[in-house]
């Protein structure tokens, strides 16, 4: 049972937005107890205009090169409920010490916000987990497969789904957005 179940605008696949595969190599990852603040534009709902911090906690940068890092959303729907969307982002590190090993292993209820290649316009800067977090769901490493990378997954708690399937980071342009995010790692 979906709560609004009617279109509202027309759909326009165009030339000029044209789809890219893939991530660019940094992504930002934040604590979610650590977000004071999530400012939602007045019209789109699951538009995000700029995050606040709580104290002195920061945004983690995750870097993944070529095809190293992934994510998206499932759709769950259900007839006792409001369609709701898991959360999905996963990545291979390379880390090796102990202390990275842990920070990885320990990692839960965490926002992403990951980049897409392509176009520079609003909708690349795409949020996971922006209501209720993403936690591991899976992690596995074998030394004689994948070149040894580990593989972290991250998802949607069962039952605790996020109203949209992408909610999306942008402060009036690229660079005004991309700056705010950099800004949250210090």
């Amino acid at each position: 049972m979906a709560c609004t179940d009617k279109i509202a605008a027309d759909i326009l696949n165009s030339c000029n937005v044209l789809p890219v595969a893939g991530y660019e190599k940094i992504a930002w990852a934040i604590n979610r107890e650590d977000i004071d603040t999530m400012t939602l534009d007045g019209t789109y709902t699951n538009k995000i205009t700029a995050i606040t911090m709580t104290g002195a906690t920061v945004a983690y940068t995750v870097t993944a090169v070529k095809k190293e890092m992934n994510g998206g959303f499932d759709l769950v729907t259900a007839d006792n409920m409001p369609d709701t969307f898991s959360h999905f982002w996963s990545f291979q590190p390379f880390e090796r010490t102990a202390q990275a090993i842990a920070n990885i292993d320990d990692m839960n209820d965490l926002v992403l916000i990951v980049e897409l290649k392509g176009s520079k316009a609003e909708g690349c800067l795409v949020v996971l987990g922006a209501e209720m977090g993403l936690y591991k769901i899976s992690a596995s490493q074998r030394q004689n497969d994948n070149n040894g990378l580990p593989t972290y997954e991250f998802g949607s708690m069962e039952g605790q789904g996020e109203r949209y399937g992408r909610f999306i980071f942008w402060d009036t342009d690229y660079a005004t957005s991309k700056a705010a995010l950099v800004t949250l790692e210090t």
